[in-house]
């Protein structure tokens, strides 16, 4: 899930910190670190933070989470053949 952006004088931006565990540390691996920035708010310098633009970005083409498939499903009724069972089959043709 996308996390809600903060404005600071028309700068609209996400703290990296204050992302969820798996989005900080898959950005943090994946993001081009020429993108962060840093934040001048009330006299106090904030890093580690991305404009909210290149963030929903990276969110959409890079972290997006994959839809659940059927095959990923564990409520699905369908089931997986083993290796064995496969190779059993193919002997028995």
């Amino acid at each position: 899930m996308k996390v809600n952006s903060t404005i600071y004088k028309g700068i609209e931006y996400v703290q990296v910190n204050a992302l969820p565990p798996d989005q900080k540390e898959k950005l943090l691996k994946t993001i081009n670190h020429d993108l962060f920035i840093k934040i001048l708010v009330d006299e106090k310098l904030i890093g580690n933070c991305l404009l909210f633009k290149d963030y929903e970005i990276w969110f959409d083409n890079i972290y997006k989470p994959l839809p659940l498939t059927k095959e990923s499903d564990p409520k699905s009724k369908s089931s997986i053949e083993s290796p064995a069972i496969q190779v059993e089959r193919i002997k028995k043709s």
